[in-house]
C-alpha cells in the first residue's frame, strides 16, 4: 500500500491508520470493546469505505484503482480480529487459546454476515452495473497482456463466480470471509495466549 496515492494527493494508508489509532487509543472505548462491537466498528468502516470508492468511481469507471482499494476492508477486518483477541486477554490478563479463538470467531461471523449483506445491497441496488464493468475491465487487462483463450475463459469464469451477483457468488464471499477470519483468529489466539506458568521446585 505504501506509495499508492489517491487522486486527492493523500496516501491511502492514512485512512487505515486513523481507524486503527481510534481502536487502540488509550481513551478509545474500543480498547476494551467486545468482539461484537469490534465487528460492527469494522463493518461501519467498510460501509464508509465502499461509499468513498463509489463516489471516486473506483467501482464503476476506475477499476484499475478499485482492484487495489477493494482490499482495504479485508485488511481492516483482519486487523480487527487481532484487536478482538487482544481485548479478550485484557479482561483478566490471561487468555487460553480457546477463549481467544472464540472471540475471533464471533468477530468473524458477525462481520462476514454483515459485510455480505452490505455487498448484496450495494451490488443489487446502488451499483447494479458493477459486474459488467468489472468484467469488461478484466477482459481488457487480459487482452493487453496477450492472454491465451484458455486463460481468458478461466479468468472470466472465476470473475463470474465471484462477482456476478448470483446467490453462489454471495455464498462464496460469506464463506471466504468467515474461513479466513477463523484461520487468522487461530493465529491471533496463538500469539496472545498466556504462557503456562512452570512451577519452580525448591531444593
Amino acid at each position: 500500500m505504501r506509495g499508492f496515492v489517491l487522486p486527492f494527493g493523500k496516501d491511502l494508508g492514512w485512512v487505515i491508520k486513523l481507524f486503527f489509532l481510534s481502536l487502540i487509543s488509550n481513551s478509545s472505548p474500543m480498547k476494551t470493546a467486545t468482539p461484537f462491537r469490534l465487528a460492527i466498528a469494522a463493518l461501519i468502516f467498510s460501509v464508509v469505505w465502499i461509499v468513498f470508492e463509489h463516489i471516486m468511481g473506483y467501482n464503476t469507471t476506475r477499476h484499475d484503482v478499485g482492484q487495489f482499494t477493494r482490499l482495504v476492508p479485508a485488511l481492516v477486518f483482519w486487523g480487527v480480529l487481532f484487536i478482538a483477541v487482544r481485548n479478550e486477554k485484557r479482561k483478566t490478563g490471561k487468555l487460553t487459546f480457546i477463549d481467544g479463538w472464540k472471540a475471533g470467531i464471533i468477530t468473524s461471523l458477525v462481520y462476514s454476515i454483515g459485510f455480505t449483506l452490505v455487498i448484496i445491497y450495494y451490488q443489487q441496488f446502488i451499483n447494479p452495473e458493477f459486474y459488467e464493468t468489472f468484467k469488461a475491465f478484466t477482459l481488457s487487462q487480459l487482452q493487453e497482456h496477450h492472454a491465451t483463450r484458455e486463460q481468458i475463459d478461466s479468468a472470466m469464469k472465476e470473475t463470474e463466480m465471484s462477482y456476478s451477483g448470483s446467490a453462489m457468488s454471495y455464498a462464496m464471499l460469506l464463506a471466504f470471509s468467515f474461513v479466513w477470519g477463523v484461520i487468522l483468529s487461530a493465529i491471533a489466539a496463538m500469539i496472545y495466549k498466556s504462557k503456562k506458568e512452570v512451577a519452580v521446585v525448591q531444593p
